[in-house]
């Protein structure tokens, strides 16, 4: 049989390349856009990000970019609950590229800077998204969240939180954080919005423990006991934390209450918000505590330092107290006050942490746990007028090796303690305390070892300040140094205590919000020390008040202080022809019951002449005004170079003896 063959023709067909490419195009979109339905963003986007530029269609690549931007968005927050934040950033950034990529890609790219710890970068994202966003209210309480935690601005916090309760009324957080913020950053200013804003708070949220405790906290703070009484009653129905508790026994010291007061600080060892502050390391354990329970009569006590050398200081003055109620005492001391402790003889052998190992006790007990064993109250508070002491041989030598010999008041200094007292707002600015260093025959000390804000390079050439806390080794020497004084003039830190402790006289300057254990600062003294009288701000921070009060009562000191030498010249100069010294002066001469030095051989008749005394001089308020007025002039002004500064400060230096000759 016979096959026929047929003749096979190929044509070749012409493609269509642009209807092909759209094809392509089409291809690639679904298949990113199935990669994204799947989860598989990281395939999908990409493809999307390749795809888009390809077509042609300007409607269609607009839908196509809408589709991108929805499943980036996707993407971003994915990544985000994963904690994938450096991704996230990624993926939001890619969107920018795009045209029509939604004003809330900056909200979240600020959010995420915010979780990486970008704060900087944080608030420009956000505030650019509040500045062009139709919608923006929500962004306020970030921004609010971000400058008040991150950037600790607590005054422009407070702008944003107002902004964000426009839209949200009955937020009671909001309300909560704008009343804790006016309450932080203006403490005794703004008192009814801080009251309106917590109140408001605590209508929304009555049983919201930190409501609760803000406003308690504001109504202790403006003396309405009674509304403070009802909130920190309530609060301790709320499950009260340590830092809860430590703050209700704060706010009952403050308000003289001590019995309750002391046995709520006892939860200072477990507070929640500790930070940075370290306890010695026997108080991490109980073996030993005593409960102050157990009879005592015949067991040897270990009394032990806590916090601060200021706190120190303050509570030694119990340990006659407790030597009374038991058959030794021990007392464990910061290694810098051990010798200032031991000269001042307080009938306990002194220790530091290091010696604990080697000592032989029955029980320890933290040393602000004191007031509550010896039922302390505060008419009843003891050694008031002062218990430590320095052996006046080491005052001597102290005072040849590095205080002037003159006759100059001197006073010494002391504007700023530790982190903490920066916190609670208790040290003055240096700049308030020039007057004084102007006011002629007077000589200013500073006791400052440290200079942690750097003011000291900052003092004006006509300010004259002696740095004496470089010669400080010891808080003895410190004790020396204030014993040369004729005034201190200091806020409240361990220099103050110290002062008070020896019975200096002293000027002590405090804020109107005063730290927990400052039950009075009014009248003559401070009741813990009856040596230290206050002087305080009749608003927040309005340093300038006690400041010109400070500077009449040293001019008044220094008024004297002048006519005392001129009746002592006068009382103890040689007698001269033609001059008698006044009938007061003599009296006053013989109730000294002072021998009448030699008589100087008569001078010539051209030598002689009438001896007139010289006047006191007059009262320096002009000079004081004057000084003031300069302050204030140097606190506008730019401040002055180190090497400028550096030729008014003086170091002292040890001044060297005289070589003894034969005689």
């Amino acid at each position: 049989m016979q096959v026929s063959k047929r003749l096979v023709i190929r044509k070749e067909v012409q493609l269509d390349v642009i209807k092909s490419a759209e094809l392509l195009t089409s291809m690639d979109i679904a298949m990113a856009e199935e990669y994204c339905k799947v989860g598989a963003f990281p395939i999908g986007l990409k493809k999307f990000r390749e795809t888009i530029p390809k077509i042609v269609n300007e409607n269609e690549r607009r839908d196509v970019t809408n589709k991108y931007i929805n499943y980036a968005m996707k993407c971003g927050q994915k990544l985000v609950e994963e904690g994938k934040i450096l991704a996230a950033l990624e993926m939001y950034r890619e969107m920018l590229d795009f045209e029509g990529f939604p004003v809330s890609v900056y909200k979240y790219i600020g959010l995420c800077m915010k979780r990486i710890g970008n704060a900087d970068m944080a608030i420009k994202f956000l505030e650019h998204f509040e500045e062009i966003s139709p919608d923006k209210e929500d962004v306020y309480i970030f921004l609010g969240d971000l400058t008040y935690t991150d950037i600790k601005d607590n005054k422009k916090a407070i702008g944003y939180y107002e902004k964000a309760l426009e839209k949200y009324p009955n937020n009671y957080t909001i309300y909560n954080m704008l009343g804790h913020l006016y309450s932080t950053c203006y403490q005794d200013k703004f008192k009814e919005r801080q009251i309106y804003y917590l109140t408001k708070a605590f209508e929304l949220a009555p049983n919201n423990r930190i409501v609760v405790k803000n406003l308690a906290y504001v109504y202790g703070k403006f003396h309405e006991e009674a509304k403070a009484d009802e909130m920190y009653a309530k609060l301790m129905y709320l499950n009260p934390t340590h830092s809860d508790l430590h703050a209700y026994g704060a706010y009952l010291v403050k308000h003289k209450r001590f019995a309750e007061g002391f046995k709520f600080l006892q939860h200072r060892f477990q507070k929640e918000d500790l930070g940075n502050v370290a306890f010695p390391e026997i108080f991490k354990s109980k073996k030993k505590r005593w409960n102050m329970k157990l009879d005592i009569s015949n067991k040897v006590i270990l009394v032990h330092f806590e916090q601060g050398f200021g706190d120190t200081i303050m509570f030694t003055r119990f340990i006659d107290e407790i030597k009374k109620r038991c058959r030794d005492v021990m007392l464990v001391v910061q290694k810098e006050l051990v010798s200032l402790l031991k000269d001042s003889d307080l009938g306990v052998p002194i220790y530091t942490e290091q010696d604990i190992p080697n000592l032989k006790y029955d029980y320890w007990i933290p040393m602000m746990d004191l007031p509550i064993v010896c039922e302390t109250k505060p008419e009843t508070i003891p050694k008031a007028e002062g218990y430590l002491k320095v052996p006046q041989e080491k005052i001597n030598e102290y005072r040849e090796r590095y205080i002037n010999k003159n006759n100059k008041l001197k006073i010494g200094i002391a504007y700023e303690g530790t982190l903490a007292s920066k916190e609670t707002n208790r040290d003055i600015p240096l700049e308030y305390l020039y007057p004084l260093m102007m006011l002629p025959d007077v000589e200013v000390y500073n006791f400052q070892v440290d200079d942690l804000s750097r003011q000291m390079d900052r003092i004006p050439p006509e300010a004259e300040l002696i740095r004496l806390g470089k010669t400080f080794r010891s808080w003895e020497d410190t004790a020396c140094a204030m014993n040369c004084m004729d005034l201190m003039v200091t806020t409240d830190n361990g220099v103050m205590n110290l002062a008070g402790a020896l019975g200096i006289k002293t000027f002590g300057i405090f804020n109107t919000i005063s730290e927990w254990r400052w039950f009075k600062t009014d009248g003559d003294d401070i009741v813990w020390y009856k040596s230290i009288r206050p002087f305080t701000c009749p608003t927040s921070d309005a340093w300038n008040v006690p400041v010109e009060a400070i500077l009449k009562e040293v001019d008044k000191i220094r008024s004297k202080n002048v006519v005392g030498q001129i009746k002592t010249n006068m009382i103890f100069a040689p007698k001269k022809q033609g001059y008698q010294p006044a009938p007061r002066v003599i009296e006053e001469n013989k109730q000294s019951k002072q021998e009448p030095q030699e008589e100087m051989p008569a001078k010539t008749t051209a030598q002689k002449t009438t001896a007139k005394p010289k006047a006191a001089p007059k009262k320096t308020e002009e000079k004081i005004k004057t000084a003031a007025k300069s302050v204030k002039t140097t606190t506008k002004a730019k401040t002055t170079t180190s090497a400028k500064a550096a030729k008014t400060e003086k170091t002292v230096k040890p001044k060297t003896k005289p070589k003894k000759t034969d005689k």
